[in-house]
């Protein structure tokens, strides 16, 4: 029964994040860009975001569902390991950024599996805040992520 529950409720939630693809792109400014495993974007050639994208869409990394957000060359990622990774989730973490610093060439990249922040995420990408506001709200969420371990 949980299992219909939870069914409905992601499938309510894709809905309603598809019903605005705009919203779930960019916020106010255009130094913040969040990507989400839902959506695709079309992003500039060779852009961090693009880049970004293609390589946590691709499905041999063992991510399922994912939220990020690039914003003044940070770039903040949350993700849902699939059902086989779960059990390493830590070790997905590691991979993935490793491979997202050679990618895309950022040093300041937080990757983490932790429902909290995947959450949060999805309020920021919902939510209309100025850049100033996202920025401060990530600095707290980076900062209570590593208090936490």
């Amino acid at each position: 029964m949980k299992r219909i529950y939870l069914v409905l409720i992601f499938t309510f939630m894709s809905l309603v994040a598809c019903n605005n693809p705009e919203q779930s792109t960019h916020n106010n400014s255009t130094d913040i860009v969040m990507l989400n495993s839902e959506t695709s974007t079309n992003f500039e050639q060779n852009s961090i975001p693009r880049i970004a994208q293609s390589y946590l869409d691709d499905q041999s990394n063992g991510i399922s569902t994912y939220k990020a957000i690039h914003v003044n060359d940070q770039l903040f990622v949350a993700f849902n390991a699939t059902p086989l990774k779960q059990a390493t989730e830590q070790k997905v973490e590691k991979k993935v950024k490793k491979d997202l610093k050679e990618l895309t060439q950022i040093n300041n990249i937080h990757v983490t599996s932790d429902q909290k922040f995947f959450f949060e995420l999805t309020k920021l990408e919902n939510e209309e805040l100025t850049k100033e506001e996202v920025v401060k709200r990530l600095k707290k969420l980076k900062k209570l992520s590593k208090e936490q371990t």
